[in-house]
């Protein structure tokens, strides 16, 4: 594979990081509402905190897509 990318390879890459981090921003923010309701309807007891760990680790895994899918998209350096 041919490094650094073309610039339509770029493109690509951050759009396809750019969905995936909106979908899965989505999916966890829609898990932590489940999560908010079960704790308000049961109590600390109806929510497990590993769940809850996993849940606020893969919503930064999304920020951390959505964030290198910009960057690729407006042509910055991606390497901090």
């Amino acid at each position: 594979m041919a490094w650094p990318p073309t610039p339509a390879t770029r493109r690509l890459l951050a759009w396809l990081f750019l969905t995936a981090g909106i979908l899965l921003t989505l999916g966890v923010s829609m898990q932590l509402w489940i999560m908010y309701s079960e704790f308000q309807r049961l109590g600390s007891g109806g929510v497990s905190s590993t769940a809850f760990i996993v849940r606020l680790m893969m919503l930064v895994a999304a920020v951390m897509m959505l964030r290198y899918g910009w960057r690729e998209t407006r042509g910055n350096d991606t390497v901090d």
